[in-house]
This record gives structure tokens, sequence and C-alpha cells, in this order.
């Protein structure tokens, strides 16, 4: 049996948990100011296409609404996915006319996913004896923030920091860049750098600072057991009240004409670094 004909009997066996949407349902109006980072409510974020479900499934995310267009469900994933969420989350099924009011996309990414951002016990995380925080201040775009989660889950950092926020974890560039590290990368936000440096304090973490001006390279320094890396934007860098803390300046030396790197980039070096050495290795 194709995977249509499956779909369709699925569908129809499952009419009772399965709502046709149209572009004015409530859930779909929200699909659509997630999808264009509209959304007010911090708690919510969206995902589009097949790429994003075995890694929500995997850390059993909290999944708000399943949204799906039929004609974009070819293969045997996609339609497992839909078997997997009926019965256990909202599922709405939506025409064409309303996937291309969704989105401008032409392609096969009419699935998405609403999903709650996590929750964790961070006293319980940063009360770690060996542990590393990253900690990101004033980053303003969101794809380099998805690139740093997404660097963040491959060192297993163990918590994400924001401070000063100019941009969304939310925003779909995050979501993506962050290629699942969104699933499983604890993040908190603080409403200053003065609460942030208190509970970085309080849990012992000396805090090294990413500054160009530093003297001394990245690769020099035996890290402290609890370890705090602050990174700034790439346009004003690091807050002035981190200067006005206990704090140690490293840098990565460039060797080039260019005077920095990206901070994605230059995040993945410094944590790779540091969680190498924490690993001995």
């Amino acid at each position: 049996m194709e995977i249509k004909e499956q779909l369709t009997n699925l569908i129809e066996k499952n009419k009772a948990k399965i709502k046709f949407a149209s572009f004015s349902d409530e859930t779909i109006v929200l699909a659509h100011n997630l999808l264009n980072d509209k959304c007010s409510n911090p708690e919510l974020f969206i995902t589009e296409g097949m790429w994003a479900i075995p890694k929500i499934i995997f850390n059993k995310c909290e999944v708000v609404a399943f949204i799906f267009n039929p004609n974009c469900i070819k293969s045997e994933s996609g339609l497992n996915a839909v078997k997997h969420f009926v019965g256990k989350t909202n599922v709405f099924v939506i025409s064409d006319k309303v996937l291309n009011r969704l989105t401008k996309r032409n392609d096969d990414n009419g699935i998405y996913c609403i999903v709650k951002l996590p929750t964790y016990n961070y006293k319980k995380i940063l009360s770690k004896t060996n542990s590393i925080v990253c900690v990101l201040d004033g980053i303003e775009k969101p794809g380099n923030i998805g690139t740093i989660l997404r660097t963040c889950d491959a060192t297993q950092i163990d918590m994400v920091m924001i401070v000063n926020k100019r941009a969304k974890v939310t925003n779909t560039l995050c979501v993506k860049g962050s290629m699942g590290g969104i699933f499983n990368v604890p993040i908190k936000q603080y409403a200053s750098v003065k609460d942030c440096w208190r509970e970085l304090n309080n849990f012992g973490y000396t805090i090294y600072l990413a500054d160009t001006r530093a003297e001394t390279d990245y690769f020099k320094f035996n890290y402290a057991q609890k370890t705090a890396l602050v990174m700034g934007s790439e346009r004003y860098g690091i807050s002035k009240d981190w200067y006005e803390t206990p704090h140690t300046l490293l840098k990565l030396k460039m060797l080039g004409q260019c005077d920095s790197l990206n901070v994605g980039v230059a995040t993945s070096v410094l944590l790779y670094d540091i969680k190498m050495k924490q690993l001995g290795e």
C-alpha cells in the first residue's frame, strides 16, 4: 500500500482526533506568528520539516500541536510521525492553500511542531563539581545563538545563560541553526548582568571573558573546575558590568588581517578547548 493511501486511511480512522484547520484557526495563527517571530509567548517555538521530529520524540519534548499538509507526507518516516502524534497531542491537517500562506517556501516542509521550551532544575545543574556554563551577552543574531547551542550540545556544555537579550532563542533561525540543540541544552535568561553574575558567584564559578584585548591566549589556561565563559556581541562586545566583577580575560590569537572571528565560531573554539582540558585530553 502506498504512503498516500496509508495516510488517507490513517486520517479517516482517526477523524475524531484530527482537526482540519483553516488559516483563521487559533493554532494556525499561532504557527504563523511563530514562523514570523511575532509570538509574545517566550516558552513556545516552532519547527518546520521532518528533521526535528526524531529529536523531539527522543528528547520527550512537550508538543503543543502537530500540523501537517498531507501532500508533504511522502515517506515512511513522515507517516510514522503522524502515527506518533495522533492521540498524544493536538493534530491539525492543513490544505495547500493554508500551507502557502504559512510559508513562502515551495518544498516539502509542510510539517510543523509547536513545541514548549524544556525546563530544568538549574540549581542542580549549577551545583555540579565539574561544569561549564556559556554566557551569551547581547548576541544579536538568532542564527549565531543557534550555532552556539549546536556546539554546546556537541561538547555537552552544562548550561547556556542569556543576558542583555537582543534575539529570541525561539526564533526559527535559532531553532534550525541549533540542529536540535535547543531540545536538550538547558537555557536560562536573566534580567541583568548582576543577576547572572550573582548566581554564578553563589555556585562558585570562575568567570572568563573572551576579549581580543586580553594578554593571554585561551590555550594557555588550565581552567577552573567550574567555568563560566562569557561571549559578547560582535558589535558591542561584552557589557562593561562584567568587567566590574572578578574575572579573567582570554583571547583567540588572530594571525591574519581580520581582527576577530564570528561569535559562533569563536565560541566553538573556546568551548572545545575548555571541554577537552576538563576531560584531560
